[in-house]
């Protein structure tokens, strides 16, 4: 509440600012002696953006995130990357101004320079347009359990070069988004029930009954029954090499959003785990 109070009052500000630097404009530059053409443009640009800055308040200020809880989501990422933007295009038009050179004359002159800039720049601005299609498409969103290109966490963050994704040993992974975008994503959180996965591999003359293990490792988490729904546990052949077997046991917590009871019962199974197939072994 406190928030939308403070961007109420700023964006009555920024629409005050604006109307009387309009109203008085020709007072203002009676008093300033400044350049005519950094003077007419410095005018222009400040306006602008006091008319971006207050539309942009007041869309954050009306615009309610999809998920509760949640102070920005994908959308208020890419109206502030959208804004961020168009003042960054302001001060480039303010700094050609102090040089006494106009836009279209800096276009003209500096065509071939601003071609080869963006050559030599092309993956820096694909990144950025990748950014801004991520923060729309809502393919991932703040908060969302991914995997993308092998690196599994939680996105933290999406900003116009990177995606931020805390992993399971609470590391920041800066993603940049070009990888993003062409790599393939799972997203764990879309899942209408989301499953645990631990994979595992063991040795075929250690284990030679499947059905026996899974009941091993079902009664082994039978401390965290409550926090397990009943009926989801199952273990998955899911490849058979000559000299190991991989295999894929699978549950669903009765929170399954809540990280750290799916840390809790991942280190139990983890520790069981390696006990059973301690013990197996020892039979050999």
């Amino acid at each position: 509440m406190r928030e939308q109070i403070l961007r109420f009052f700023l964006t009555v500000g920024f629409l005050a600012a604006s109307i009387l630097l309009h109203r008085f404009y020709n007072m203002w530059t009676s008093w300033v002696d400044l350049p005519a053409v950094f003077e007419h443009t410095f005018y222009r640009s400040a306006i602008a953006f006091l008319m971006v800055e207050s539309l942009r308040q007041i869309i954050l200020l009306t615009y309610r995130p999809q998920i509760p809880g949640h102070k920005h989501d994908n959308f208020t990422i890419g109206i502030n990357h959208i804004s961020k933007i168009i003042y960054f295009a302001l001060a480039l038009v303010l700094l050609l101004a102090l040089f006494n050179i106009s836009v279209k004359e800096a276009f003209t002159t500096l065509s071939l320079i601003a071609a080869a800039v963006v050559l030599m720049t092309k993956d820096y601005i694909s990144n950025l347009i990748n950014g801004m299609y991520l923060t729309f498409a809502k393919v991932v969103t703040i908060g969302d359990q991914v995997s993308i290109d092998g690196n599994k966490g939680k996105i933290v963050d999406i900003t116009l070069t990177n995606v931020h994704l805390l992993n399971d040993d609470d590391d920041i992974i800066y993603i940049p988004n070009n990888k993003v975008f062409s790599s393939e994503i799972i997203n764990y959180t879309r899942r209408e029930l989301k499953k645990t996965s631990i994979e595992f591999e063991v040795d075929p003359v250690v284990i030679s009954d499947i059905a026996a293990l899974e009941r091993q490792l079902i009664d082994m988490l039978k401390p965290h029954a409550a926090d397990i729904q009943p009926e989801t546990y199952t273990l998955k052949t899911v490849q058979v090499k000559k000299d190991v077997i991989l295999l894929k046991f699978q549950y669903i917590l009765m929170e399954p959003l809540n990280k750290e009871m799916d840390k809790k019962v991942r280190r139990h199974f983890v520790r069981g785990l390696v006990r059973v197939l301690h013990e197996e072994s020892l039979k050999f």
